[in-house]
């Protein structure tokens, strides 16, 4: 007994705990014995003990990608091991065997927690042995993709067996360095690691937290390209290159990584080539994969849910939301309770930052984030500790209130103006509410990027929320053509049919009307009723001073069939686009009365009035964005988007050269008298149309090269004119038919429904 009490007294765990404290963790553990080889721990499995070594030795054990297994550490008399496991509530992150002939110590989860209660000073030691522990596992994890010889494509035996050989001795002694020259990096939110055109000082590894990659370009606008995560390596294409940073890393939220420094790689390209071929084949695809998804989409793991006053209750609403989050993705709720409940601990989740608590508490988290893809960050009510902890643990913040309360959020974006992260909010509605009124009043002086509208027990809303949040929404991009956007009415009947949702809707031109009756929550079939009613009769011909038609009939109706709504008050997210002829600029119409902001995105120059919004000029949004995908991949940056055009492929000619000049008397008369022949000539609209389209086309078809649609169709109603309103049904039904197969084909494969 009294040799066992000298080895605990020697091991960091009981460095501070009296003899009676020893005396009872004895009675309380069992003692296992091990003989050499014998395996005591299997990575994967459950750990709910920390184990002391009493006699003997352990090796921990790590896996080669050729089925070998090689020591990682060793692990003597005082060791802990399990106490990394036990610490952040993961299983097994490796194989342990006995080294030798061994007696162990198990020690529970329980006395492991109270002993550290009792001395909080030992904290501090744990939590840097552990640290030391995974920074070993990750070191070796990431040293064996980045050099090892997983990736090496060598079929002869011996040739292999030698890149093996050559791959365990280089290991061993960049481990032996690493060990030595270990650098430890805290990086807050918002802060950069390095810029682009820095000298480059090593690679990275990052141990918690994300980043954002973004070059920045000539016009010296900054472009986020990539995410790096828990995990991954950064940082090696400089020191491969030998030339500066080709890209600045900045902090997504709190992160902590380790430094590979110059040296390691010097030293592999001098003594173990072969492991450099690696390292290259690495780059190369990452090179590849950038290239392949020239457009980033941005994930959104962790979000933090705020209330935006005391009075607003999180519960029913969180839970519905986790509820829908969880259904398609491994996701984590966590609050404080259940925190506290999760560490046996009342109050660790409030913890102060420099309390030994925290340490726990931070290991902790860092391991639930390896476990879930999402994690869903609820806040205290009232303010606390925790709340803020959401905050710098999260990539996106919602902020929840009463649609029915008074508009205050002075309080929150206070609290919020101390960390730089992007927030939306959420109104919550009564569950009869038809009609979201007076969303303006909660945005305005309002940093908040977004207003999305739901109501309580309504899981179409709340479904829809969930995808927004996950990164998992489904845009609606409606491009304009004139009566061939008809069309993108049979198209909503088919999403509908196929249980396609659709999430947040734009559009150009005729895309912005039908857009909107979308985004205030019509069906398909209510959509096309609208239609009918709204294009039933709009030809208003007078004198051409300024457009062909007055516009007072296509006025009245959309304001009609706007029936009063803002565009920041639609159950969807909506936005439409116009062309602003005093800047030659596009506008994106986001927030103000729908009407107008539709009446300016369907301005065809020459056909209709333009717009005056604050002394300019404002026309159809197809003269510069027929097709607005890139602004709709601005709001819905890793979800899903599917954008319809309806412009007939280029095929603008003429038969034969009719001269400098046509007259339109002419042409009037030979309709009438048989023998006055004219020449076939385009018409009017066609000439305005196909103009207008120029302008755009370019544009278009770099954002469809680029990918920023999932899935794009250009539907061809041949024999309708740009004015031809009264072909409403014929387009329609060829939007339906010709769209139903390839959305249902696309569908299947992207897996948004089962396969038929």
């Amino acid at each position: 007994m009294t040799d066992v009490k000298a080895t605990l007294q020697n091991s960091p765990l009981f460095a501070h705990a009296s003899g009676e404290i020893l005396e009872t963790v004895l009675r309380q553990s069992d003692q296992k014995t091990f003989e050499v080889g014998e395996l005591v721990m299997k990575q994967g499995d459950p750990c709910d003990c920390v184990l002391i070594v009493l006699e003997g030795r352990l090796a921990v054990m790590v896996r080669r990608d050729w089925g070998e297994e090689r020591i990682l550490s060793e692990i003597g008399p005082g060791g802990l091991a399990g106490e990394v496991e036990v610490l952040n509530g993961d299983n097994a992150m490796a194989d342990i065997r006995a080294f030798e002939s061994s007696r162990l110590l198990y020690l529970s989860k329980q006395n492991f927690e109270q002993l550290l209660q009792v001395h909080p000073e030992t904290w501090n030691d744990i939590s840097e042995m552990a640290r030391a522990h995974t920074c070993r596992l990750l070191v070796t994890r990431h040293l064996n993709d980045l050099f090892g010889t997983g990736k090496m494509k060598i079929t002869d035996p011996l040739l292999r067996l030698k890149a093996e050989q050559e791959w365990l001795n280089f290991e061993q002694e960049v481990l032996h360095t690493m060990e030595e020259n270990i650098d430890w990096i805290s990086l807050k939110r918002g802060k950069y690691l390095f810029y682009q055109g820095d000298e480059s000082d090593g690679a990275y590894v990052v141990v918690s937290g994300a980043l954002r990659v973004s070059v920045t370009g000539a016009d010296g606008k900054e472009t986020p390209i990539a995410r790096i995560s828990q995990g991954e390596i950064l940082g090696e294409l400089a020191l491969i290159t030998d030339e500066t940073r080709s890209a600045s890393i900045s902090a997504l939220r709190d992160c902590e990584l380790f430094r590979l420094p110059t040296r390691v790689f010097t030293l592999v390209s001098e003594k173990y080539p072969q492991s450099m071929l690696n390292v290259y084949r690495t780059v190369t695809e990452r090179f590849q994969t950038t290239l392949a998804h020239s457009v980033f989409r941005e994930e959104t793991p962790n979000i933090a849910i705020l209330p935006a006053t005391e009075n607003v209750e999180l519960g029913d609403l969180v839970q519905e939301l986790y509820a829908e989050m969880k259904a398609h993705q491994p996701s984590d709720l966590l609050n404080s309770s259940a925190v506290d409940e999760l560490l046996g601990r009342d109050g660790i989740a409030n913890s102060r930052k420099k309390s030994p608590a925290n340490l726990r508490l931070v290991q902790w988290l860092n391991g639930r984030e390896s476990k879930f893809d999402q994690l869903l960050f609820q806040a205290d009510q009232p303010w606390s500790r925790w709340s803020e902890r959401c905050i710098r643990q999260a990539d996106r913040v919602i902020v929840v209130a009463n649609a029915q309360g008074r508009p205050d959020l002075a309080a929150i974006q206070k609290r919020l103006a101390k960390f730089p992260i992007p927030w939306s909010l959420v109104l919550v509605h009564t569950p009869e509410t038809t009609k979201p009124t007076q969303t303006a009043r909660w945005l305005d002086n309002s940093s908040a990027q977004q207003a999305y509208h739901v109501r309580r027990g309504n899981a179409r809303d709340m479904a829809r929320l969930a995808r927004i949040l996950s990164g998992r929404a489904i845009g609606l991009v409606l491009g304009g053509g004139g009566a061939r956007g008809f069309a993108h009415l049979g198209v909503l009947r088919a999403l509908e049919e196929l249980g396609i949702p659709v999430d947040m809707v734009g559009g150009s031109s005729i895309g912005a009307p039908i857009g909107g009756w979308v985004a205030t929550g019509k069906s398909a079939a209510e959509c096309l009723a609208s239609a009918r009613r709204a294009f039933k009769s709009l030809i208003d011909i007078t004198l051409p001073t300024t457009a062909m038609l007055d516009g007072k009939r296509i006025s009245q109706q959309i304001l009609r069939e706007a029936e009063g709504w803002d565009l920041e008050d639609c159950w969807l997210p909506f936005f439409c686009v116009s062309t602003n002829l005093t800047t030659s600029q596009v506008v994106v119409h986001r927030r103000g009365v729908s009407a107008r902001a539709v009446r300016a995105s369907v301005s065809i120059p020459g056909v209709l009035p333009p717009v005056p919004e604050n002394g300019e000029l404002l026309v159809d949004g197809s003269v510069l964005n027929n097709l607005p995908i890139d602004i709709m991949r601005n709001l819905n940056p890793s979800g899903l988007i599917i954008a319809i055009d309806v412009v007939l492929p280029s095929s603008f000619t003429v038969k034969e050269d009719y001269g400098l000049s046509v007259s339109g008397w002419r042409q009037l008369m030979s309709r009438f008298i048989p023998w006055i022949k004219q020449p076939d000539t385009p018409g009017f609209a066609s000439v305005i149309m196909q103009s207008m389209m120029v302008g755009s086309s370019r544009s278009r078809e770099r954002l469809l090269e680029q990918g920023h649609a999932d899935y794009y169709q250009n539907i061809h109603v041949h024999g309708v004119g740009m004015l031809q309103f009264e072909a409403l049904e014929v387009a329609q039904e060829t939007g339906y038919a010709d769209s139903i197969e390839p959305l249902r084909r696309w569908a299947e494969k992207t897996g948004l429904i089962p396969p038929a």
